[in-house]
């Protein structure tokens, strides 16, 4: 945790990154929606911030992010055309509950369609254990179009794929409605994460054709294929270098600043 009263921009890996994720706690706020503002800024270890760190760099970099998300993903991403971090539509015209994404792609394949990634990213927190149930998410489930087999709903309401089920709903929801033609959901995980393969493996028993619906890909993934692109190498090496190497010890941590982002040592 940073010390209370510390710069709130050191959780964030350039003062664009924070910037925007000051304007967007604002902004979900003034929406009606709730943030932990103390997680988000002070928390080093949260996937929040992670998630800033991330996609809100990206969404600075659209045509790079697009380039790598569709290899990532094995998706046609042509172009991007919005990124949102912490992100959830219409709660009433959806699963009338407060399920979100953590960041939200749209983007237009290379014949034009309209899709969408609607994105989880894990880091050092576990999937919510908390089992939440409706009839509504079960009749969204039991929808011949949703790509879920006969009586997922009475298995995947455990809590080990409580939380992804609901993201994959509202996946399903959206692609329902006539913004989108396609959509995923998409699961980001550090290599060796238990809890997030156990997610992800009870979800994809349950589709008729997992990746139809769900795509998955590590950070450590993330940060080797962001690298060969140069606009991006120096922020994939400092995302790298925050949270795949935590053990460095401090005098091998001291980089340069660069253009708003912290070189890592040669």
């Amino acid at each position: 945790m940073l010390p209370e009263g510390a710069d709130e921009s050191l959780n964030f890996l350039d003062r664009n990154i924070a910037e925007y994720a000051q304007r967007r706690a604002v902004q979900i706020k003034n929406e009606g929606g709730t943030i932990d503002r103390d997680r988000l800024m002070r928390n080093m270890l949260s996937s929040m911030p992670l998630c800033f760190n991330l996609f809100g760099y990206l969404r600075e970099h659209y045509g790079e992010a697009a380039h790598g998300l569709g290899k990532l993903l094995d998706l046609d991403i042509d172009d991007i055309f919005g990124i949102e971090v912490e992100w959830a539509p219409d709660r009433d015209a959806h699963l009338r509950d407060r399920t979100a994404f953590d960041a939200f792609v749209r983007y237009r394949t290379t014949d034009g369609r309209r899709a969408f990634l609607g994105v989880e990213t894990k880091y050092t927190e576990p999937f919510s254990s908390t089992p939440y149930v409706s009839e509504h998410y079960d009749r969204l489930t039991r929808d011949m179009d949703s790509g879920f087999k006969a009586g997922a709903e009475k298995r995947l309401c455990k809590p080990a794929t409580n939380q992804l089920w609901r993201n994959a709903l509202l996946v399903h929801s959206l692609r329902l409605t006539r913004d989108f033609c396609d959509g995923h959901v998409v699961v980001l995980s550090c290599e060796g994460d238990a809890g997030a393969r156990r997610a992800i493996t009870g979800l994809e028993s349950e589709l008729r054709q997992p990746s139809s619906l769900l795509r998955t890909t590590t950070y450590e993934k993330v940060v080797t294929e962001f690298a060969t692109i140069p606009a991006t190498r120096m922020w994939a090496s400092e995302f790298r270098r925050r949270y795949l190497m935590p053990a460095l010890p401090p005098n091998k941590a001291v980089a340069k600043r660069v253009d708003g982002i912290a070189a890592a040592p040669a």
